[in-house]
Formats: structure tokens, sequence, C-alpha cells
């Protein structure tokens, strides 16, 4: 982190929190640099999807007015979603490229809509949990962050995520529209409430005309099934997207996380197919770069 000028900025105030963008910039940089806008998960159940996605598009707007029009919208996990359906959003400012890392890309997806399906092995009160969530989608207690957990499996966020999981209730905490989850599995996307249509952007927000895409995945995440990814993949293809798909092969959710890699893509290969698996990624998104 050395090699980077970082700074903090509020670039939206609400409920009386103060929504922050932390920026990282090369010394080297120029005026109106791209921008890897990356965006986190983690604000269910308190938050409302609606209200997460007009952040994630008010933080996109500020960095298009303050700081560079080029960016590349980008996530990882939940934040991968995000990424994608900020800019399928009508009012999102059209980005160079779009970067989802194991995204929970599609919220009404079979995976997300069928209860049954354990995450990290089984919650065993799910009545508890689920009313655990209850109350903090009522509390009004809304989260600006929160650190990630020394212990996974003991955390209690990580618990609602598997519980949220277990119980295929995301798009019924995402819409505040409870039973939707088990509308949409048994009716298909047509039982989505219009209003609620920007928050499944794999069903209504993927055109010709999206942007470029890069999704990375490794295809032994055992949190977010391979297939996120994949079936996007074939949705963007078959309407002629500009496409990158990387497998990183053999690996897990979090992946790029556990180790340092030299990613410098003017080295030789180094033999480590993580390593080529990212500077493959980000040989990609320098060529959108340098296109704008």
């Amino acid at each position: 982190m050395a090699s980077f000028e970082t700074s903090s900025h509020v670039y939206k105030t609400a409920d009386g929190l103060s929504l922050g963008i932390d920026l990282l910039k090369p010394p080297t940089a120029k005026e109106d640099s791209v921008v890897l806008l990356h965006f986190h998960g983690g604000l269910l159940p308190e938050a409302k999807g609606l209200d997460i996605l007009q952040d994630t598009l008010d933080a996109t707007n500020w960095v298009n007015q303050n700081i560079s029009s080029k960016i590349i919208i980008a996530g990882s996990s939940a934040g991968g979603y995000l990424a994608l359906a900020t800019a399928a959003h009508p009012s999102c400012p059209r980005p160079i490229a779009v970067l989802a890392i194991y995204g929970m890309l599609d919220p009404a997806s079979e995976r997300y809509v069928h209860p049954g399906q354990a995450l990290m092995g089984p919650v065993e009160n799910e009545t508890e949990a689920l009313s655990e969530i209850d109350a903090a989608m009522q509390s009004g207690q809304v989260l600006d962050g929160y650190p990630f957990p020394a212990n996974l499996p003991t955390d209690q966020r990580v618990k609602w995520i598997r519980t949220m999981h277990q119980t295929a209730r995301y798009a019924d905490v995402l819409t505040r529209c409870p039973g939707l989850a088990q509308r949409i599995a048994e009716e298909g996307t047509d039982a989505i409430p219009e209003e609620y249509r920007t928050l499944f952007p794999v069903s209504f927000g993927l055109t010709p005309n999206f942007p470029p895409t890069v999704l990375l995945h490794g295809d032994r995440d055992d949190l977010v099934d391979f297939d996120q990814s994949s079936m996007v993949a074939e949705k963007l293809r078959t309407l002629g997207v500009d496409l990158w798909f990387e497998n990183a092969v053999d690996q897990d959710h979090g992946f790029e996380t556990k180790e340092g890699f030299n990613l410098d893509v003017g080295d030789a290969a180094d033999g480590n197919a993580v390593t080529d698996s990212l500077r493959s990624v980000i040989a990609v998104l320098e060529k959108h770069a340098s296109s704008v």
C-alpha cells in the first residue's frame, strides 16, 4: 500500500450515516485516469435491496462527477452482484467494463429460491435465526460496514447469511416481499413485481448493449456456485456482449486473497495457475482501459 496515496471521501449521507469511499491513487496517476470502483456486500438484512442499489448508483455517480468518468465497476461475492446490478441500471453512467469476482449474480436462480441447501453446514436453530433476521430488518439500524469475522462459523451475521441460503430467503429480504422466492420457484421471474426488477439484473437487466464484462470464478467454490458465473457468461455470449470468463481451476471462494501474487503482466509466467488467471483478467481490463 505504500505506493498509493490514500484518501477518504463522503459521497452521501443517508439515515444518519455518512457513506464513504476510500480512494487509493498511484502517485503517477493522471487526471481522469481509469478508476476501479469495487463494491462490498454484507449489509443485508438491515438495509433494503433498493436502498443498497441506490447507494451503489450514488457512489458511481459521485466518482463519475468528482474523480473520473472512466470507471470499471467491480465487486466480489455479494459485491459482484452489486456490480452487475449497478451497471445494468438505466441511471448508471456507462462504465468501460464490469468485473464480477465469484459473484452471487442471480437471486432468482435455482440455488436461491429452493430451500434446503445448506451453506458451511446446516444452521441448527433455523427458527431462531429467522426471528433474528426479521428483528434486524425491522430495527431500522442500517450499517455502513462490518469487520471481517475472525471466526466465520460462530459469527452472527454469517449465521444469518447461512440461514438465508438454507431457507431461500434472499429474494424476500432484498425486496421485503415475503414469499417471493417461493413464487419465483413456482411461477418463474414473472412473479417479481415491476418495482423490484432492477434487483434481478440477470433476469431483466442484461441487453446486447451491456458493457464489456469480465467474470472470474473458481470452479471449486463451495460458497457461491460456479454456475452463477458460467450461466451469466452464457447469457452474455448469446447477447453478443464483449465477455471474458476466467475459470480459476481448482480454486475456492476468496482464493485470490489467500497469498501474495506477482501480478505484473509484463513478467514471465511463473507456473502458478492462480497468478496466470489473475494476470489474464488484468490484461483484459487494461485492454478496455486503453480503449477510452
